[in-house]
């Protein structure tokens, strides 16, 4: 079925903690996995076609302290289209205007190529690299006419309905980034579920749900640092909230700033 998570933060963090979680979640999703993040204003992607609970590599980044970023976007991938290859493996990315985009994505589309590209065309096979060029399409004619250098609610509005309309073509969650934002979509008939959590202080113990691992956050965090983590499905024993069927969430720098289903209080918009 595949699997996502998500992560903004309001400083560089690890993924240590929700990463470690996540990959176990490749037991049932053996034919891929990836993770993206933004060092600085370029994206770092690291993906490989096999079971990311076996790969020495998802194991060595799970350890490594070095990776720091306030953005992540993971997956484990099922196949449903596109054979099991790298070339078909989330994240995806691609530039715009001097931006890096990633993208991944959980369900499965029908039809979808009679969604219209134009410039960005697909690498691999799937639908959901075929959705993400077509997304990119739409931002890029966008910007040409109305300039969405800076995103107001009106334009996240416009994503919501961009989205939706991919959603009519199958089940569609999806995350991606374009370095300074996380959006968020979950499908709007609740396909395969999506929810998130503030991870803010005062920080206590907490314990994963797919292993038997506890870790005092109090040791770990630095008291300033707050973030939201997404995922398809609960990591932690912390108290996580379901989207809404059809909702677009868009977090930036550690803070929920929009949604389409709930009130959100953000001055910026």
């Amino acid at each position: 079925m595949c699997e996502l998570l998500g992560m903004s933060f309001n400083l560089p963090v690890r993924p240590s903690i929700s990463f470690r979680g996540f990959r176990y979640r490749g037991k049932n999703n053996p034919h891929g996995w990836g993770i993206a993040f933004y060092p600085d204003e370029s994206a770092q992607v690291i993906k490989e076609p096999i079971k990311a609970k076996e790969s020495l590599l998802s194991k060595f980044l799970r350890d490594y302290r070095e990776i720091k970023a306030k953005i992540f976007i993971a997956h484990v991938r099922y196949t449903s289209i596109g054979t099991k290859s790298h070339k078909n493996t989330h994240p995806f990315c691609r530039e715009l205007n001097g931006v890096e985009y990633v993208f991944a994505h959980n369900g499965t589309l029908e039809d979808y190529k009679s969604l219209m590209l134009g410039r960005f065309k697909p690498i691999g096979e799937t639908d959901s690299e075929h959705a993400f060029c077509y997304l990119l399409k739409c931002i890029e004619e966008k910007e040409k006419t109305q300039k969405i250098a800076q995103w107001k609610k009106n334009d996240f509005d416009w994503l919501a309905e961009k989205l939706r309309k991919i959603n009519e073509y199958g089940s569609f969650n999806c995350i991606f980034s374009d370095g300074k934002h996380l959006f968020c979509y979950h499908d709007k008939n609740g396909y395969n579920g999506l929810c998130f959590f503030q991870r803010k202080p005062p920080y206590s113990k907490i314990r994963l749900l797919d292993e038997d691992w506890e870790i005092n956050l109090a040791e770990e965090k630095r008291s300033e640092q707050t973030g939201f983590i997404v995922a398809t499905r609960k990591l932690t024993n912390e108290s996580w909230e379901n989207f809404k069927f059809g909702e677009l969430i868009v977090f930036k720098d550690g803070k929920m700033i929009y949604s389409n289903h709930r009130g959100v209080s953000n001055p910026m918009l």
